[in-house]
């Protein structure tokens, strides 16, 4: 079966995301999401697997936003 590309503009509509689109939304890869994001917020069941809250992933993000000095 193919891999489907990621719809970037059907993230922002929804609230829950799986993990494969947790992870395309902030830009992670698999061990950098378990490492970084996945402690921080809840897991949510639905369906066949678990769901992040996108506003909780949003929080995160802001979370680990750096801010350096102009040069």
């Amino acid at each position: 079966m193919a891999r489907r590309k990621v719809d970037y503009d059907g993230l922002m509509n929804q609230e829950f995301l799986t993990k494969g689109q947790a992870m395309a939304y902030t830009l992670r890869s698999e061990e950098k999401f378990n490492e970084e994001i996945r402690p921080y917020v809840h897991i949510y069941r639905a369906g066949h697997g678990g769901c992040y809250f996108l506003p909780e992933l949003r929080k995160r993000m802001l979370d680990l936003v750096e801010i350096s000095p102009i040069l």
